[in-house]
């Protein structure tokens, strides 16, 4: 036996015993999750004799277990947004339904009643409502047919006179020692050109300053008809007189002066007329020398 077979034979030194390997959960699977190669048989419906559960689909079509399911049916796309600058597409209207759709013979829908006109607001009627009013009251004891027709705006009782007896009546005014309308505030005139027989109108403002209450009187005055003069009542309405002469054309019998007050003697017309143009007449525009 030669060297080299002895070295072969003889026997080495001990191996290593390696310990044991610890299992792991994975390892610890079932044979059937380690094994997937191995097929199992099951039993089929046909040879157990049982019916298996149905499914169904989207639409509520009952599709029996196991058979292909059917593909989604397509849902509507959503409507594109519209670009920049383009105004969106309106959306359809519902039709209204057909005449005999409620049945043939349905009793009509009755039309709604018209709505009652609105009364005066409350506001309205603060204005219009009726407060003391001394010269009124003496107006009344005095002059009752003329008192009757009086009215209130502002808290301020508004009387209309008739033509004739307003000198009468301003100079009671004044006179009476308990109303006291000794303050003529003003004196206007005014054009209501829709009126055909008595399209002017002159108020007369007085106030009484013991009193501290304010009084209105009005008269309607016809073309070329004279009103009297109170500018024997009162100074002042020498220049309002005047002022509605020269801005409207009115007369005033008595006065003692009646001419324009503030337009030149040749002027033409009365510019506070609603017939009067508002750019005036042709050569009313002129330049006066002193």
């Amino acid at each position: 036996m030669s060297d080299d077979e002895k070295d072969k034979s003889a026997p080495g030194p001990p191996e290593e015993q390696k310990p044991p390997k610890e299992e792991t959960p994975a390892a610890r699977k079932p044979a059937a999750e380690k094994a997937p190669d191995e097929k199992t048989t099951e039993p089929s419906a046909a040879s157990t004799g049982t019916v298996e559960p149905l499914g169904k689909t989207a639409e509520g079509t009952p599709v029996a277990a196991g058979a292909p399911s059917p593909p989604p049916s397509p849902r509507p796309s959503p409507a594109t947004p519209p670009t920049e600058g383009e105004a969106p597409a309106p959306r359809p209207r519902p039709t209204p339904p057909a005449a005999g759709a409620a049945g043939e013979g349905a009793p009509a829908r009755p039309a709604p009643a018209p709505r009652a006109p609105a009364g005066p607001s409350p506001a309205e009627l603060a204005q219009r409502a009726e407060v003391p009013s001394v010269p009124l009251d003496r107006l009344r004891a005095r002059f009752p047919e003329i008192a009757a027709g009086a009215s209130f705006f502002a808290s301020v009782p508004i009387v209309p006179v008739p033509l004739g007896r307003i000198h009468e009546v301003c100079r009671f005014l004044k006179g009476d020692p308990e109303s006291r309308c000794t303050y003529l505030s003003n004196l206007h005139g005014t054009h209501y050109p829709d009126r055909k027989e008595k399209p002017f109108e002159v108020v007369y403002n007085l106030y009484s300053i013991d009193r501290a209450q304010w009084i209105e009187l009005k008269v309607e005055v016809a073309e070329g008809e004279d009103v009297p003069t109170v500018s024997d009542v009162w100074k002042t309405a020498n220049w309002h007189e005047r002022e509605a002469f020269d801005m409207l054309g009115i007369t005033f019998a008595g006065h003692p002066d009646l001419t324009r007050i503030l337009l030149p003697d040749d002027w033409k017309g009365h510019p506070l007329r609603k017939e009067y143009p508002l750019e005036g007449n042709p050569g009313d525009h002129k330049y006066y020398r002193s």
